[in-house]
């Protein structure tokens, strides 16, 4: 091959595609026949996919997906001998020619499939259409372009029928488990769903060190509870009877006092005390302190663990969150204890740091550490992320520009 050219070689790459793709026209067109006839029945198979395994060697997916396709590009044979046309005659076509492939085909059978209303004329008109754009585009590009086949076709869409009840614009189902964790479900109006997608997708970025292993939906995840976050630091937040919404944790005083992992309860509700200390940095909480034989000691009146004036000043030095390379903004951030409270920390500008929510967790379950130094947090790494355990700062947000 080094003697052709390069555009000789691309030339040769594309007329193999299209003889690869005419060769799987004819294979399809062979299961069709099969199908048709029974043969596998014949033969002592349950039924086509079945023998498909044994004979080509495929998988049973790769054999049903296979025989879809077939009974979508040419006429089926019923029991009783009738015979239904092909659902896509023009793309068993352009597959026979090979201008398609079989994800091409794919995205076709989808596409009006989920068109159902469509009558014969337009169907025949929407399959062309994609067929257009598949001489074109990829079966990625083919999927995007799907979206706009209904306007294109049937820009009026169905007509709604009177007997059917109108479903709800927006909807959320959501159930409690036992362990107080939530699980829910729903879908929104256009204009909502764009808003969500808008609020999600800045917070849904991997974190800028590098090392993010999160998923896809764990990243989503996380992004839904700082959007969350953020709308609980907003001063429109609705009241209910008067107050903002609150927790209340119940916890001996030695399990607060001490850096232990025992249960807590919070509603009847598992949480360690790890978690209760971390939630303590900037909640606002009623702690219900108990004694030996779990009778209460005190009851405390709720405030916030941080005061607004206090957190404003905070916003002002920190910007977003301080933990290094992290660009999450100050709405979705904690404001965290670089000397623990409960070590006699105190509730001052000094010694407090926003963090979000992720690397607040970090800071109290992991080795790395925070301190203040002239004013500002700063954060040491494990060993075994720098065993120099050079100190390090976020250099992101930056301090506010002076003004003239």
């Amino acid at each position: 091959m080094w003697q052709i050219s390069d555009a000789e070689l691309l030339d040769a790459a594309t007329a193999a595609e299209t003889r690869l793709r005419q060769a799987y026209a004819e294979s399809v067109h062979l299961l069709s026949e099969l199908d048709n006839r029974g043969v596998a029945t014949k033969i002592g198979y349950s039924n086509t996919p079945a023998l498909l395994m044994h004979t080509l060697r495929i998988s049973r997916a790769d054999a049903r997906h296979r025989l879809a396709q077939a009974n979508d590009l040419h006429p089926t044979t019923t029991p009783t001998g009738s015979v239904i046309d092909p659902v896509l005659p023009q793309t068993s076509q352009a597959l026979a020619r090979g201008e398609v492939g079989s994800e091409h085909v794919d995205v076709i059978r989808k596409t009006l499939a989920d068109l159902p209303h469509l009558d014969t004329e337009q169907r025949a008109t929407a399959e062309q259409v994609m067929l257009d754009r598949a001489a074109e585009d990829d079966p990625k590009a083919l999927t995007r372009f799907a979206t706009r086949v209904r306007d294109i076709v049937d820009p009026d869409g169905p007509p709604p029928t009177d007997d059917e009840p109108k479903r709800p614009e927006r909807m959320l189902r959501r159930h409690i488990r036992r362990d107080g964790t939530l699980e829910f479900k729903g879908h929104l109006d256009l204009e909502s769903a764009q808003l969500f997608e808008n609020l999600l997708k800045p917070f849904e970025k991997p974190h800028p060190e590098g090392n993010d292993t999160r998923g896809y939906a764990e990243r989503a995840g996380d992004a839904f509870a700082d959007v969350l976050k953020m709308a609980a630091h907003s001063p429109d937040l609705p009241t209910h009877n008067g107050v903002r919404t609150e927790v209340a944790v119940t916890i001996t005083y030695q399990e607060l006092q001490h850096a232990l992992d025992n249960a807590v309860l919070t509603d009847n509700t598992s949480l360690t005390a790890r978690d209760a200390r971390r939630l303590a940095c900037d909640a606002r909480i009623i702690p219900a302190v108990l004694g030996t034989d779990s009778q209460p000691l005190d009851v405390a009146v709720p405030a916030y663990t941080t005061p607004a004036h206090i957190r404003r000043a905070l916003v002002l030095r920190d910007r977003g969150c301080s933990f290094p390379a992290c660009d999450r903004p100050s709405n979705v951030c904690d404001s965290h204890h670089v000397l623990e409270w409960r070590k006699g920390g105190p509730t001052k500008l000094k010694n407090l740091a926003l963090l979000c929510q992720h690397h607040h967790r970090l800071i109290h379950h992991s080795d790395w550490q925070a301190e203040m130094v002239n004013g500002r947090p700063q954060f040491i790494p494990p060993a075994y992320v720098d065993p120099s355990r050079t100190p390090r700062r976020n250099h992101i947000h930056g301090p506010l520009p002076r003004t003239a």
